[in-house]
């Protein structure tokens, strides 16, 4: 690679040298939801607990983040904004296929005109009168075609074109690495953060009484039914109007603005259908029970007016004096429950919601988001969006009509509970409760992520928070039904008080009207009451004091009462809750106050120095919830025991210290820590969650903390270190909480990367007599702080006291050493190194399990140790210790053996393998930006060892060029050698489950060019330069793949597209019928090397790639090609043997097809190709990363199948892809119409650009080896690759620039072109006509101009163009037949303008060339004319198939363009499902080739000529060449088509075998490859002698199987008459329908097609099958008469026609039976009933190359009535013959015959039939022979009926027992009457005399016919 240490200087300090350390540690401020964040109270002494706790809380984040780590990035690009609006810096890309569908104009309705056809005779092609070319206008000219210039210089001007306007970056038209594979993007865990719920705003908008007399207030919370709580605290909120409000004046000192506010938003964390909205309303006290009170508003009506309105006021005056007096206490008064359940979709919440995976919030396409970024509720929460609510949760505004009235004595919770519990059942509570008549509305939606003007629980305003608003929006504390595992990390410290039941029954008389006065008081005197209380709507925003809402004369009132108490920070014994207990007078007596004092009671808040909580019977009963959230309460006894015990060791206190319920002396200090560290684990999941930030930082305190208690070093480290290991376990094994899609717990993930920071350690040092134990001085910048003595005394007493005093010098020293040696502290990551090393059992193992864990953790504090030393400018070898280096290679080592030795146990274990290297892949990576290099290749080169043995044994046999990978690029470059090494040992493994270990090799690979690719740095072309160089090996490792690409040409072929080119033998059952694909199914290996992949590979069977991977591999191969020097490559090119060569176009070549465009519908798929990767995405484990040959190769191998890696088996470790929202957008069809346009302009844009990259390539192959010898191969495979990009869906950018690169070729190379590559040259005629037809301009006179020099230069070659000349004819012949899209006028165009070029063209003026070229036109424009016509046949296919069958035998003389048009024949049948008329028109086809071969050569093998297929069809005849006329076929141009081969006969043969077998004539696939056979013996062709005995075998298995099955074609007789019709007037046809066809569809079909050319009302069908007399028809009328045909034979046919296909195949006779009487009705008596039978003969036999042949003959019979007689009785004797001898038997099939034959009630049954015909002896000797025909028939019938009832006998269930005796009684009385009619033989009949002729008695010849006729004429 010396062409990388010349780098230019710049370059070389841009690129060259390793970057500075791209580790930054930062600090990040906490972004805070308020404008403040949630803080205790200034200038108060916290607790320790509560210090530490606002500290985690407010502390900023300490993030390390790398600076260049493109992947995780995906490069700045895409990330920012700037991949949204990329798009708009492209250039639109014009698709034809594309402005054809806008332009397309609308199909026009209205009777259409039938077009006739008038030229019956078929004497050559319609002539082209119509259109003269010259009349038209000719297109743009492109100016310089005609000059001459080198072909260098054309070269270079195109080269220059072609590098205009490119785009720089290929990957960023290509859609990002897969998630699934891209395992380097780790993903960043979401912030910690305030867990909020499901948030639901609800506005009350008006609440309107029928009267309104006084202020009402409402307050509103969430109940759960089910879970029978509480789940939100209360909203207060009043609407009342300012004239009420002025009635309580005197009692609102004030008005808090946060107190108005009229919405609140609820959190909703477990939606469920059984959580209801009750809306409580109050008002101000007044005398009277609730029902008294609430009677004006139920009764009274202010609509009204009259005396309503005096009472109103009256009422009003009423309540103003209430108001003043009583105004600051309430009164119960109505409530309203509104259910939520429509509003959380239900259906999905029933389902249990334990099992719902961690949900997802919302996020565009663009960005990638993990489980982790999602707006995450609780860890197991409901999402909205989930459950319906985001996306269906329309704003809903409600109205409520009706409350219900408050029962005094049921105003308790429980109470409340069954209302609802009722309620939800019936959903009215009308029966027993009053309701209120009143108009609520409110508004319910969703709550947007940012709401202007919100405040907090604890009234701290959110942002944005604008100064102006009046009414803010309020949000709710929600009181969650289970555990929500989301640690804290805000202050929030309230208390709710709850007052319950109060009984006075039993005491003073007095108490009637009982209110509770509640206080928070900070001591005993009345003026310690603390403004600490909420307050409710429209007052102040704090409290001193509440009341209780009371309920009228109630002695044991409850209460619904909640207090919302804001706790101070620091509480002490004197802080307690005050109760006083009022009576309150309603009536104004004289003198006496409003209160009456009833009593006290009070609760101190803390007990033992915890806060209360739970429930008290005081003396006066009161309970109050565990307050949530509160910051004392929830936690748990082993957290409280440990954080008391660590501030302990952070303060100076004095022992014994209590804790809980325990005291602890010092000594005991230490034993009590590591206890209380070991229990930790043990403490309840929840509170480790809420304070698992403390927690770990405590921990990770503890572990390098050196501690020295009570005189003794106490060492926690290593159970600090356990414990952490068993929180890790604990908290990933839990099921509530979430993992990321690595299977890394997201609650640890967010702590490492964002909260955790080295531990800070104190600096107490001993105050006295001890030696100053000062650090080592390098520490002082490291800002820790030495150690911590619990106490100093202790610390001396410990270094002065000795045992032995002489020794005390020594003794001393010994001590200051060990004093310094506790004091110097250690550094967090070897400690940590450390403990994973030492680790053992069990621990280790979770060691490893969670080895990210760790490993971040590592990562972490080195980066903040180095950050601290500032080593970053020392050299990276010496910034850490040997001894810490030593620790990290033994960690990777055992990682890696851990890995080795999982990957060959169970499923569930190979997953963990993979989980554990991708997290060492990641340590690997931080390392190296951390540590020395060297060491880490190291690690790495170890791992290779350890995990592959493709790394040290790999042997080089290639040319040591910088294309293949050789030693000294992988020692120069060792991660990309690896890399290599692995992806080329990857693609050469077969076994089971391979496929994911190559996807992923080749998507490292991408991923990797992607983000140089995509990364800023990499923007100047000279740098790609330099990093394609890096890469070229990678082009020789893609062409050794070659044979194992996915064939994207042959997936098109199969989905019916016409290519140019199909791979060997892929295309079996292929419906499109395409030369090429005809020669490759032909095996023409042993002509020409054509199938794709043939040219260049030996065989061998490959472990083939999806279509995805080969399609990553691909872009990767362009790339390297488009940014790599391209000298370089030309040179390299040079070199190359002709076989890599090919090998290259080969790869090209499928490129092609690969990046087609597929157009606007599916541009999605390709942009957002997450979608194409299979299903069952979710449960793919990422493979490990480097896997390959070798031990890796041993492992895959031992692998049974069923322990194949796609059973999902750790499901929930998926990272659920379809919740993800980026995939939902994806999945969504309905994108909108921008998404979509962007989508394709970026695709549009990569298929350009592709195919660029493509073309730039092939140009450089033309280049490097006209040079060379070897250039006539090249042509072809460059050619062959052109026309494949011609052939696909191309922009006009690209067509451009082909164009002109095949012209500079048709320049370059023309002698060549037209001699040696024949066939290639007749598909570039086709595609170059098919962009002739253009719609686009600019594509329309390219190809013009290519395709005028193409004839120029045939000509010039040869002075004659015979040859393009045919070829040009052959492919407009095909291009009209096939191409539906395909547009005669654009053509037309095109063809104009070659002329015009043709007539400027002053060179060639003096050659016949001009004359000769106008000869072609003409030509081509009568072909035209053809298409013309049939455009508009499209509707009808019958005539459009005649008028193909015209065309085709116009072309008699020239076999070529016939041979076209049977094969556009063929194409519209298959189109059509008719495949045995496909088939057939393929036999003609070959039937013209053997024609031809037998002329040129003579071979035995070879079918001699068209008589050789009669077998197969009688009409093949026609194709011999026995006509004068007909062409020899040396001459030049003719015959030369590809066809005119032997391949090309076996292709069309074995084509036409498929066709029959799939039309099941399997019969006829025999008679096909009898002539196959022998021509694939005489080639020794035993594979495909094989392949055809095996489709022989499966086609008779296929006559054994089906035989009766199979169903044949149905006939019709369709006659047309009327002159509407034209030619068609009074012509017959036979038409073949598909089988079962019944008539009215034929007939349906054909009524409404024609009705739509001559208008319904003109088109009558004739009913019945009776001759049609011409003058009875209406003239302006058009005539359809159809009738069910049936095939008819001879009697001596028959003795041939043994088998169901024989009656069936080559049908030219059919007979339909017209019922007739002589008095003109078509039915009558018995006795004079007659019957004519119709015989038609066709023109030709069925099946034949169309499905409708026209009559050409018709012969009539009729039959006697007593011969119809005669025919019905034996057509019912075989009816029951057929059914007694089915096999297996039909019992229902029986009976129903039987049943028809012997049924009693039978009208015009057999019994009838013989008492007409049988009765007695005819009169007329004529008639004796039918008469006895007759009496044998019954004889015959009778006993075939007894054979029947008697097998019906033995197929009977007992159930039928009846039925039969009944059949048995029928038959037997049917045979009684028959009898003596059966016996009664005409004695003439049996003289001898008639001997002779009683042979053909059974004879039905047309002689008897005959004598019918004769008896009839004589009997009439």
């Amino acid at each position: 690679m010396t062409h990388l240490s010349s780098l230019d200087v710049e370059l070389a300090q841009e690129l060259g040298d390793f970057t500075d350390d791209d580790l930054d540690v930062v600090f990040t401020p906490k972004e805070f939801r308020t404008l403040q964040p949630s803080l205790p109270e200034e200038g108060v002494e916290l607790d320790p607990h509560v210090r530490d706790c606002v500290q985690t809380y407010i502390r900023e984040w300490l993030i390390v983040n790398q600076k260049n780590q493109g992947s995780s990035e995906i490069c700045s690009f895409k990330k920012t904004g700037s991949r949204k609006d990329f798009h708009k810096t492209l250039q639109k890309q014009t698709f034809e296929s594309e402005t054809l569908e806008c332009n397309e104009p609308t199909t026009q309705t209205g009777p259409r005109r039938l077009n006739v056809l008038c030229d019956v005779s078929g004497k050559g092609p319609l002539t082209a009168c119509d259109f003269d070319l010259r009349s038209l206008q000719p297109d743009q000219r492109l100016e310089n075609l005609l000059q001459h210039v080198s072909a260098e210089d054309f070269e270079k001007q195109n080269e220059e074109a072609r590098r205009t306007n490119r785009q720089a970056e290929l990957f960023a038209l290509y859609p990002s690495v897969d998630e699934e594979d891209a395992v380097e993007i780790r993903p960043v865990p979401e912030c910690p953060k305030e867990h909020l719920g499901n948030r639901i705003l609800i506005k009350l908008l008006t609440l309107k009484f029928e009267i309104e007399i006084e202020p009402l207030f409402a307050s509103i919370a969430l109940y759960d039914v089910k879970e029978r709580k509480k789940i939100s605290e209360n909203f207060h909120c009043d609407l009342n109007s300012d004239q009420l409000k002025g009635f309580l004046r005197a009692h609102t000192p004030s008005v808090a603005t946060s107190s108005q506010a009229r919405s609140a938003i609820f959190s909703v964390t477990y939606p469920s259908s059984d959580i209801y909205l009750v809306i409580k309303i109050e008002k101000v006290l007044q005398q009277g029970e609730i029902g008294e009170c609430a009677e004006p508003y139920m009764v009274i009506k202010e609509s009204d007016g009259g005396k309503s309105k005096e009472k109103i006021e009256k009422l009003k005056l009423q309540a103003e004096s209430f108001c003043q007096r009583l105004g600051k206490y309430r009164m119960p008064f109505a409530w309203a429950p509104i259910s939520l359940a429509t509003f959380f979709n239900v259906s999905t919440l029933d389902r249990e919601v334990m099992d719902v995976e961690p949900t997802v919030g919302r996020s565009s396409v663009g960005e990638r988001r993990t489980l982790a970024q999602s707006r995450r509720l609780s860890e197991r929460a409901l999402s909205l969006e989930e459950n319906g609510v985001g996306s269906n949760f329309r704003t809903t505004t409600m109205t409520i009509n009706t409350f219900f009235k408050q029962e005094g004595d049921r105003l308790s919770d429980e109470d409340l509970f069954k209302f609802l519990a009722d309620y939800k059942r019936s959903s009215s509570l009308q029966r027993r409760v009053k309701s209120i008549p009143v108009s609520l509305k409110l508004e319910i939606s969703s709550a947007p992520e940012t709401i202007n003007c919100c405040l907090t629980p604890e009234m701290l305003p959110v942002r944005p928070f604008p100064e102006n608003r009046t009414r803010p929006h309020k949000e709710i504390l929600e009181f969650p039904i289970r555990e929500v595992y989301v640690p804290h990390t805000v202050y929030r410290n309230l208390l709710y008080v709850y007052p319950q039941r109060l009984n006075f029954a039993s005491k003073l008389a007095s108490a009637r009207n009982i209110t509770i006065k509640i206080q928070f008081m900070c001591g005993e005197d009345a003026s310690n009451a603390m403004p600490v209380i909420f307050g409710k709507s429209s007052g102040p925003e704090f409290l001193q004091e509440v009341y209780t809402a009371i309920t009228y004369h109630n002695k044991s009132p409850d209460f619904y009462e909640e207090v919302k108490i804001k706790l101070p920070a620091k509480l002490t014994v004197n802080h307690h809750l005050l109760f006083t207990f009022y009576h309150i007078s309603c009536q104004p007596k004289q003198g006496a106050t409003v209160e009456s004092l009833l009593g006290y009671s009070w609760l101190p808040i803390l007990l033992n120095e915890r806060l209360q909580t739970g429930s008290y019977c005081l003396p006066v009963a009161l309970e109050k919830l565990p307050p949530n959230y509160s910051m004392h309460s929830a936690e748990d006894n082993h957290m409280e025991k440990f954080f008391t015990l660590c501030h302990c060791l952070e303060s100076q206190v004095t022992f014994p210290i209590r804790v809980l319920d325990q005291k602890i002396c010092e000594a005991a200090l230490e034993h009590e820590l590591k206890l209380s560290i070991i229990c930790l684990n043990s403490s309840r999941l929840e509170p480790l969650v809420l304070f698992l930030h403390l927690v770990l930082d405590k921990l990770f305190q503890l572990s390098v903390q050196p501690m020295v208690i009570a005189g003794q070093t106490a060492n926690f480290s290593q159970f600090a270190f356990e414990s952490v290991v068993a929180i890790a376990n604990s908290l990933h094994n839990s099921k509530d909480l979430s993992k990321d899609q690595h299977g890394r717990n997201c609650l640890l993930a967010s702590y490492v990367h964002y909260v955790f920071r080295l531990p800070e350690l104190q600096r107490d040092l001993p105050k006295s007599g001890a030696p100053p134990a000062l650090p080592d001085p390098r520490y002082h910048t490291y800002g820790r702080t030495s150690a911590a003595a619990v106490s100093s005394k202790l610390l001396q007493a410990r270094v002065m006291s000795s045992s032995n005093p002489d020794l005390a010098g020594t003794a001393h020293s010994a001590a200051d050493e060990e004093v310094k040696n506790i004091m110097s502290s250690k550094h967090f990551h070897e400690e940590l190194a450390l403990q994973m090393v030492v680790s053992t059992g069990l621990m280790r193992e979770t060691v490893f399990k969670y080895a990210w864990f760790f490993f971040e953790l590592l990562v972490k504090s080195m980066a903040q140790y180095v950050h601290n030393m500032d080593k970053r400018d020392s050299f990276r070898r010496t910034r850490f210790s040997d001894r810490f280096k030593d620790d990290i290679t033994t960690i990777v080592n055992v990682v890696t053996s851990e890995i080795a030795a999982l990957l060959v146990k169970s499923q569930k274990e190979n997953e963990q393998a993979e989980k554990i290297n991708i997290s060492l892949a990641f340590f690997l990576y931080d390392l190296l930006s951390l540590m020395d290099r060297g060491f880490v290749f190291n690690l790495i080169k170890h791992y290779c060892n350890q995990n592959s043995s493709s790394c040290s044994s790999f042997q080089d046999q290639k040319i040591a060029s910088m294309f293949d990978l050789t030693p000294e690029y992988r020692q120069q470059h060792f991660l990309t050698g690896l890399l290599f090494t692995e992806l080329a040992a990857a693609l050469d493994v077969e076994g089971e489950g391979i496929s994911k270990v190559q996807r992923k090799a080749v998507s490292a690979i991408h991923s990797l060019l992607s983000s140089h690719d995509l990364d800023p740095r990499c923007v100047k072309p000279e740098v790609k330069v330099k990093i394609a160089a890096l890469y070229l090996p990678l082009v020789g490792i893609i062409l050794d793949t070659l044979p194992q690409l996915y064939d994207f040409t042959a997936a098109d072929v199969r989905s019916g597209k016409s290519r140019t080119n199909g791979s060997d033998e892929e295309q079996e059952g292929v419906s499109a019928i395409n030369q090429n694909v005809a020669l490759a199914i032909a095996g023409n290996h042993y002509l020409k090397p054509s199938g794709v992949m043939l040219s260049s590979l030996p065989y061998k069977q490959y472990n083939m790639l999806n279509a995805d991977t080969t399609r990553n591999l691909m872009i990767c191969f362009l790339w390297v090609m488009k940014n790599a020097d391209q000298s370089l490559i030309r040179k390299w090119i040079a070199d190359l043997p002709s076989m890599q060569l090919n090998r290259i176009l080969d790869l090209l070549f499928l490129c092609v097809s690969c990046f087609e465009y597929k157009g606007k519908q599916s541009s999605d798929k390709v942009s957002t190709q997450v979608l194409q990767k299979s299903r069952d995405v979710k449960a793919r484990l990422e493979e490990a990363l480097l896997r390959g040959e070798g031990a890796r190769g041993e492992m895959m191998r031992r692998r049974t199948p069923g322990n194949d890696r796609f059973s999902g088996l750790n499901e929930n470790l998926r990272w659920k892809k379809e919740q993800t929202h980026w995939r939902q957008a994806n999945e969504k069809l309905d994108k909108t119409k921008a998404e979509l346009d962007q989508e394709a302009l970026i695709s549009g844009n990569l298929a350009t650009e592709a195919n660029l990259i493509i073309l730039d390539m092939q140009e450089n192959i033309i280049q490097a080896s006209s040079a060379l010898d070897c250039k006539d191969s090249l042509l072809g495979g460059v050619l062959r690759v052109l026309v494949n990009s011609l052939g696909c869906d191309q922009s006009t950018t690209y067509l451009t620039h082909c164009f002109a690169t095949l012209r500079a070729l048709i320049a370059k190379f023309g002698d060549l072109l037209f001699e040696e590559e024949v066939e290639q040259c007749a598909d570039l005629c086709q595609r170059v006509l098919h962009h002739c037809s253009s719609s686009m301009d600019v594509t329309r006179s390219q190809a013009c101009a290519t395709l005028y020099l193409l004839m120029r230069f045939s000509f010039g070659a040869t002075s004659n163009f015979a040859r393009v000349k045919m070829q040009v004819t052959m492919s407009l012949a095909s291009l009209v037949g096939k191409a539906p899209d395909f547009n005669e006028e654009h053509l037309r165009r095109s063809l104009r303008t070659i002329l015009a070029y043709s007539e400027e063209d002053t060179a060639m003026q003096t050659t016949p060339f001009p004359t000769q070229v106008e000869e072609l036109l003409c030509n081509l424009n009568s072909i035209l004319y053809d298409t013309v016509k049939m455009r508009e046949f499209q509707e009808d296919p019958e005539m459009l198939m005649d008028l193909m069958y015209r065309i085709a035998k116009s072309y008699q003389t020239s076999p070529d363009l016939r041979l076209t048009w049977l094969q556009n024949m063929a194409e519209k049948h298959t189109k059509r499902k008719c495949y045995t008329e496909a088939a057939m028109c393929l036999v003609h086809a070959a039937a013209l080739v053997a024609e031809y071969l037998s002329m040129l050569e003579d071979h035995s093998y070879l079918p001699v000529g068209s008589v050789s297929f009669q077998n197969i069809s009688s009409n093949v005849l026609e194709e011999s060449a026995v006509s004068d006329d007909t062409l020899s076929p040396d001459e030049d141009g003719v015959c030369s088509g590809r066809y005119f081969t032997e391949s090309g006969l076996v292709g069309l043969l074995e084509q036409a075998a498929e066709l029959f077998s799939t039309g099941g004539l399997y019969e006829t696939v025999n008679e096909v490859y009898k002539l196959v056979i022998p021509i694939l013996e005489a080639h020794r062709d035993f594979r495909k002698l094989t392949s055809t005995h095996d489709k022989l075998q499966k086609a008779f298995d296929n006559i054994i199987n089906k035989d009766h099955k199979r169903m044949f074609g149905t006939y019709f007789r369709v006659g047309f008459y009327g002159s509407k019709f034209g030619d068609l007037d009074e012509q017959e046809f036979v038409y073949k329908e598909p089988a079962i066809t019944k008539l009215p569809e034929i007939s349906h079909r054909l009524e409404g097609f024609y009705g739509q050319c001559f208008g319904a009302e003109f088109v009558e069908v004739i009913k019945d099958s009776t001759p049609v007399d011409k003058s009875k028809l209406d003239p302006n009328k058009a005539y359809i008469q159809i009738t069910f045909v049936e095939p008819y034979f001879d009697e001596y046919e028959m003795k041939d026609r043994v088998t169901y296909f024989e009656k069936n195949f080559n049908l030219r006779r059919f007979m339909y039976t017209t019922p007739f009487t002589l008095e003109g009705r078509p039915r009558g008596e018995l006795h004079e009933q007659y019957r004519r039978n119709t015989v038609l003969t066709t023109m030709h036999a069925f099946p034949y190359i169309k499905t409708r042949i026209a009559v050409i003959q018709k012969e009539e019979f009729v039959l006697t009535p007593i011969e119809v007689a005669i025919e019905d009785m034996k057509k019912k004797t075989l009816q029951l013959a057929v059914a007694i001898n089915q096999e297996p038997p039909d019992a229902k099939m029986l009976q129903m015959v039987l049943q028809g034959s012997v049924g009693a009630t039978v009208n015009q049954g057999p019994l009838e039939v013989a008492q007409v015909f049988l009765a007695e002896i005819p009169a007329d000797p004529k008639l004796y022979r039918h008469h006895n025909k007759l009496r044998l028939c019954f004889k015959e019938f009778i006993m075939r009926c007894g054979e029947a009832v008697e097998k019906n006998r033995r197929l009977i269930t007992a159930d039928q027992r009846e039925y039969q005796q009944e059949l048995k009684k029928n038959y037997n009385k049917l045979k009684e009457s028959l009898r003596p009619m059966i016996e009664r033989k005409i004695p003439e009949l049996y003289k001898p005399i008639f001997r002779v002729e009683s042979q053909k008695r059974d004879s039905f010849h047309r002689s008897s016919f005959r004598k019918c006729e004769t008896q009839l004429s004589q009997g009439s």
